[in-house]
Formats: C-alpha cells, structure tokens, sequence
C-alpha cells in the first residue's frame, strides 16, 4: 500500500514531512527500502532560517529501525542547503549512500546497488557494478527504468542546486555592492577623521601654549601674593602700632588738670609793706624833682635804691 504524502509544520516552525510529494530521491529511497521490508517511510525534520543574512536549511532524516532485522540499525543523517526542498533531496541521497555502505551484500541484488557511490573507487561499488549481469535479466527493466529515475530525479536535484546557487550569487554580489559603498564611506570618514586629528593637533599646541601661559601668570600670581602678604603684615603692625597710640593719647586725655601752685602768703604781704614804704617816702619829701642835670644812671641807680627798702 502506497505511503500517502504528509506536510506539518509544528510551533517551532519547523517541517515535518515523508517528502514524497513529487518524484525525486526521497520516493526512489523509499520505494528501495520497501523492497527489504521497511512498512514506514523515514520522516523528514526540516527548519529554514538565515546565517549572516544568508538563508540556510537544515534537515534531519532518520530511517527508522528495521521492522524484523534486529541488526539493522537506523539510519539518521543530517544535511545541510539553501531551502526544504533541495535540502530534503540532499537527505535522501546520503541516506541512499549510508544504506548501500552498511548493507553492500543485500543492494547488490537490486538496481539501487547501481547508486553511484561517493567515491568512485570504492571496492564495493566497483564490484556491484562490474558484476550487474543478473540485473539485465529479468529486472533489466526495473533497472531501465529505476536508472532513468535517478536520472530524473538528479537533474532536478541539478536544477533545485542551480536555483540556490543563482540566489547565493544574487546575494553575493548585493553584499559586494554593499562592501563598495562602506569602503567609499569609509575613505570619506577617514578623510574626516585626518582633518580631525590634524584640528586636535593645533588645537593640543594651543591648548599647551595656553598652559604655558597659565603657569607664568601662576608664576606672577604668587610673586604678588607674596608682596601682598608682606604688605598685609606691614600694615597689621601699623595697625597695631596706631591702636597703641591711640590707646596712650586716650590715656593722657583721661588725666585731669593740676591747679597751679599758691604763692606763699609772706610774699604777698610784703609787696604792700614795700609799696606803702615807698609811699611814705615820697608822702615825706614830697615828691622829688628832677633836675635837669641828673642823669638816667643816677635814677636807675635810685630806683635801684628802692629795692633796699
């Protein structure tokens, strides 16, 4: 009974078929493997996605254990292509070369033992296809018609191939344009950056001739500072100086006025004696006349007299 076609994807976005929607190698797989007795055709994992923008596929294909042969064990490989469907192709076809290699007895019977091998002098192979003579018997045209399917199915995988190469291409030389334009803005941001790094340059030289400038006004600075200092200590001593004498006429203003010293009393009651001495001398002889002769000395001289009194 013919395996019906099956296509899912599930919730991690991955697909999940048995790939026998058209004729390819998933099909000739899967009707050779009939011929030993598998009853389940080997399901097909496949999740597409992009690898540094560039769209990838991978897919897992496990041919599952043998139904009665113990010692057959799955098969399960994985590949890697640009989309599901020529990725699903690859699967089979390492899956076909995997089966040949672990079963070389029991394929050498059928057309799929024909399968070119991967590599070309492989014995088993060479021995397969050296002794085929019993294929072109009464399976001469299974074998026709299996190799004419192959054929088929390889020219599509060609084309499938082809197609995946022409977009990588496409890709390829959208990426090369693209590296163009950036090496173009590259050596314009790299101009931009000379003209930068020489403004900086003058700018640096300005900037050091400004600290330049800027130590020897610190220079000034703190000569001055240094006279201002000796200034300020010079004007804090006269301060000091000038409150001290303020300080002493304050002193000195504070102090009150002594009276003048009383003459002895002796002295004021001779005066009058004398006067009135006098007085009665001249009251006596009344008053003396001045000669014309007598001279300044001799009135000096009795004037003088007067004291004696």
């Amino acid at each position: 009974m013919a395996e019906p076609p099956r296509f899912f994807w599930d919730s991690a976005g991955h697909a999940h078929t048995n790939a026998l929607h058209w004729e390819g190698f998933p099909r000739l797989l899967w009707e050779s493997l009939q011929v030993f007795g598998y009853t389940k055709p080997p399901p097909y994992d496949g999740v597409e996605y992009d690898e540094e923008d560039v769209p990838r596929c991978r897919v897992k294909m496990t041919i599952p254990p043998h139904p009665t042969l113990s010692l057959w064990s799955p098969i399960e490989v994985n590949v890697i292509g640009h989309r599901l469907a020529d990725t699903f192709e690859a699967a089979a076809i390492e899956a076909i070369h995997t089966f040949c290699d672990q079963h070389p007895e029991e394929v050498a019977g059928y057309p799929i033992g024909l399968f070119p091998a991967m590599d070309s002098r492989d014995p088993e192979w060479t021995f397969r296809v050296a002794y085929c003579d019993h294929l072109l018997g009464t399976l001469a045209g299974e074998t026709l018609r299996t190799a004419v399917r192959f054929m088929s199915a390889q020219y599509r995988y060609q084309m499938l191939q082809q197609h995946g190469i022409y977009r990588l291409t496409n890709i390829a030389q959208g990426y090369r344009n693209q590296v163009g334009r950036q090496n173009t803005q590259i050596e314009a941001l790299q101009a931009t950056i000379t003209a930068k790094e020489e403004d900086i340059t003058q700018r640096e030289e300005t900037i050091q001739h400004r600290e330049e400038q800027i130590v020897e006004s610190d220079a000034l600075i703190t000569q001055r500072d240094t006279v201002i200092d000796f200034l300020q200590e010079q004007v804090h001593e006269l301060n000091l100086n000038l409150g001290q004498a303020i300080d002493h006429i304050n002193m000195l203003h504070e102090q009150p006025e002594q009276p003048a010293a009383n003459e002895p009393e002796d002295d004021e009651e001779e005066d009058p004696e004398e006067v009135e001495g006098v007085s009665g001398i001249d009251s006596e002889h009344g008053d003396p006349v001045l000669s014309p002769y007598h001279s300044s000395s001799g009135s000096q001289s009795s004037v003088g007299n007067l004291d004696d009194f």
